[in-house]
């Protein structure tokens, strides 16, 4: 990018990019307004860059303009697939939906409220976490005297 183009970035494009948020895209997820004026100022660079390997001439609205709309229409600077359950264009379709796992699904038998994240997780030890406390319970064993030894026997007895 020529330091005109990027002189024109930040003197002309960007403040056009940020008047127009928090109203004009519909936020999706956990995206935020400084966010999306980030990556909207990235794909109005990408697009300058672009129109300059062509040897085209853009005026600032127009890049800014079509940044925004671009953004709006769920488009991201790195990404825009419509394939990805996780992209805002798919969210913005209705063809997919994001849920968190902390989210009420309703109750148990017991009047007690569940969660999306208490229906998948599994109520026994990680075969990672056994591994782990075996090797840590191993070493804390080595540790100790004989004496210790018989009472930490004596006490996992009961």
């Amino acid at each position: 990018m020529t330091p005109h183009a990027g002189d024109l970035l930040c003197s002309q494009i960007s403040p056009r990019i940020r008047a127009t948020f928090p109203a004009s895209p519909r936020i999706i997820g956990a995206e935020d307004a400084s966010e999306l004026i980030q990556d909207t100022v990235a794909t109005a660079a990408a697009m300058l860059h672009s129109a300059e390997a062509a040897g085209k001439k853009v005026a600032a609205s127009t890049v800014a303009y079509f940044a925004v709309k671009l953004t709006r229409s769920g488009r991201r600077s790195t990404h825009s697939s419509k394939t990805d359950a996780m992209s805002p264009g798919t969210q913005l379709s209705g063809r997919s939906r994001l849920t968190s796992f902390d989210e009420p699904l309703g109750f148990d038998d017991n009047g007690e409220s569940i969660t999306l994240g208490d229906l998948l997780a599994e109520d026994r030890d990680d075969p990672s976490q056994l591994a782990a406390r075996n090797m840590d319970w191993d070493t804390f064993y080595g540790w100790q005297t004989h004496r210790g030894r018989k009472l930490l026997a004596v006490v996992a007895e009961g």
